[in-house]
């Protein structure tokens, strides 16, 4: 698969929807805490807006914005891992404004991703849950 086409991500899934109270955790992908510096730039604006993830797996990040964008906002994200950059497309399916009781920020599907920034991501997750760990 080259940059462009669809990560394996399966239509209409995606990690980051909130799942109705008493439903158990719904998220394709498992995910660690890990602070990135990403730069994000929005179609409807030529600045880069720089940022850091709260956490990330391979199917999407929650992002620190103090001025969150809405859901279905499109995207595209530069990941700084180390010494890689990591470009990916991605839409906001995550919105928490100020004030929600978690710090404000979105959740962000990835929608375009290269198979070796996929693998990437998930052997730094791997690494960092251990064995036997995010299995949900």
């Amino acid at each position: 698969m080259r940059f462009g086409q669809h990560a394996r991500m399966p239509a209409g899934t995606h990690s980051w929807s909130r799942p109705p109270r008493g439903d158990p955790e719904r998220r394709q992908f498992p995910r660690i805490q890990l602070a990135l510096t990403v730069e994000l730039r929005f179609a409807s604006t030529e600045a880069v807006l720089e940022s850091r993830t709260v956490d990330i797996s391979e199917g999407g990040a929650f992002i620190r914005m103090s001025s969150p964008r809405p859901e279905g906002t499109s995207m595209v994200l530069r990941l700084h891992v180390g010494e890689r950059v990591l470009e990916v497309e991605g839409v906001v399916v995550r919105s928490v404004r100020p004030g929600e009781g978690e710090p404000p920020g979105v959740g962000v599907l990835f929608t375009r991703v290269r198979p070796e920034d996929v693998e990437l991501v998930g052997s730094l997750v791997r690494e960092r849950l251990g064995p036997g760990e995010g299995s949900g």
